[in-house]
């Protein structure tokens, strides 16, 4: 059976688990905003882009092959788009053929049949035209691609597919099945043989010659065969039926198979016309991406440049970026009230879900690693939806993330534990934080809790760094962060001066 493996190297399946707590990921990190741009519209782009990016990678050759494949498609942007439309296109004539199948007679399914294989046929040949391009033999995924569907759908194969098809078209034009039976018990045939497939194309005939069509049968046909029994005639009836649906069984497993590649090459070619799409959305915007080095030393990173691609999308400008580079597994943010905090805690997170995509990241230079789960739990507002407390709802996340998680997973935590006293929140923080470090757990968290992030600050823990949103003397945010130790104060009253004017 044929199979599309444009995703991961060839005989490979990879990493077929997703992450962990995908939904709350995808609301936490505003990843819709990617979806939407990938997909400009398009409804399949859209799920497929989703299906691959919540599915990770987690080995370096795979996330090699992956940067290749994506390099290539937004290089060759209309080469993939026009694969795309192949693909699509046959899908959605397939289930037009569908839908009238399932209420038709066993006849109509038969002529459905045969026209399900016209459109097969049809897309079938459009791809293999197209792979003959030049920008088909650029990387070892599409060129392995090509090699396997030019020796599963061969030119001999083809070129019989046609002719059964030709052949069988007396369904559609007129003609004859020359078949031979003798005649058993109860006037039933039997031993019956299809001996041949006369077409003939009665709709070139004038009037005349069709109304003499059956003359010319009844007296001058060597294979016809008068029945004056009506037993006689329904069993050559049924038999006839039967037989053509034997020649077009014998084609099913062909139908089957290219349902399942065009859907499959819809889904992965999908993902790449989309990473296309959203590349050329941010050179638009004159917004840097680059692909990101896995980095040989785990638990290093050297980011430089990172944005919030999500808010950039959203508001067509340049977030201001952010740079850092260590081998911290603790990385702790506080300072001012609307200085950027939950912004760089998410253009944190999108990048790396954008690199275990094998995607180019929303930065100048991106060394990081690889991780098997990657985990959010940012603050929700109290809504009808929730049936306990916010405390108790965050408590019930976290639990789940707890379940989860591994001494290789990377978990973003947003204002976590502010739903209850400063007192109580920081316990619940510094118990839980402290155990993910020393299980070797890799932490960002955004934080107000001054008590919590101060005895963590005081902890001197070799591999942490904390962090602030950068505050200028007379109030001006920055929207960077800073290395700095936690202080008491969010400045919540710059804001009180700068909304009410006192």
């Amino acid at each position: 059976m044929f199979k599309v493996e444009l995703l991961y190297p060839a005989g490979e399946t990879g990493n077929t688990k997703k992450y962990g707590m995908p939904q709350d990921m995808e609301k936490d990190l505003n990843l819709k905003v990617l979806y939407d741009a990938m997909a400009k519209g398009d409804e399949e782009i859209y799920n497929a882009c989703r299906q691959v990016m919540t599915t990770p990678i987690t080995e370096e050759k795979h996330l090699r092959f992956r940067q290749q494949m994506v390099s290539d498609a937004v290089n060759n942007q209309e080469f993939y788009e026009e694969i795309y439309r192949i693909a699509n296109e046959a899908l959605k004539q397939i289930e037009k053929q569908g839908k009238r199948n399932r209420e038709s007679s066993k006849t109509m399914q038969i002529y459905e049949s045969l026209s399900l294989l016209l459109v097969l046929l049809k897309y079938a040949n459009q791809l293999k035209s197209h792979l003959r391009s030049s920008q088909a033999e650029q990387t070892d995924g599409m060129m392995h691609f090509v090699e396997q569907y030019r020796e599963y759908y061969s030119d001999d194969f083809a070129e019989d597919l046609q002719q059964m098809i030709e052949d069988m078209s007396f369904l559609m034009q007129g003609g004859r099945l020359v078949m031979t039976a003798g005649v058993s018990g109860g006037l039933k045939c039997g031993n019956a043989i299809v001996n041949c497939l006369v077409p003939v194309d009665y709709r070139q005939m004038g009037k005349t010659r069709q109304r003499l069509r059956k003359v010319m049968l009844r007296f001058f046909s060597p294979e016809a065969v008068m029945l004056n029994e009506t037993a006689l005639k329904q069993e050559a009836a049924l038999m006839e039926e039967n037989g053509l649906h034997h020649v077009v069984q014998m084609y099913q497993g062909f139908i089957k198979e290219f349902q399942e590649l065009f859907f499959h090459l819809r889904t992965q070619i999908g993902f790449y016309v989309g990473c296309g799409n959203l590349y050329r959305k941010l050179r638009h915007l004159n917004m840097q991406a680059s692909f990101p080095i896995l980095c040989r030393q785990e638990g290093n990173v050297d980011i430089r440049d990172l944005y919030e691609v999500s808010m950039a999308l959203t508001t067509l400008k340049n977030p201001v970026p952010n740079s850092f580079s260590d081998s911290c597994r603790l990385h702790v943010i506080s300072g001012a009230n609307q200085g950027g905090k939950s912004t760089f805690l998410r253009s944190v997170g999108i990048a790396q879900v954008m690199m275990q995509a094998g995607m180019f990241v929303p930065a100048t230079y991106y060394e990081g690693n690889l991780y098997d789960n990657i985990l959010t739990h940012f603050t929700r507002r109290e809504d009808c939806t929730m049936n306990s407390g916010r405390l108790v709802e965050e408590m019930k996340r976290m639990d789940r993330i707890i379940s989860r998680i591994t001494s290789q997973s990377l978990v973003l935590l947003n204002e976590s534990f502010a739903s209850t006293t400063e007192k109580e929140g920081s316990q619940i923080a510094e118990n839980i934080i402290q155990a993910l470090y020393d299980s070797g757990v890799h932490v960002f968290i955004v934080t107000h809790l001054f008590a919590f992030a101060s005895q963590m600050y005081g902890k001197k823990l070799p591999q942490a760094r904390f962090f602030s949103a950068e505050r200028k003397d007379d109030g001006t945010r920055t929207f960077r962060m800073i290395d700095h130790e936690p202080t008491e104060t969010s400045y919540g009253l710059d804001l009180f001066r700068e909304i009410v004017g006192v």
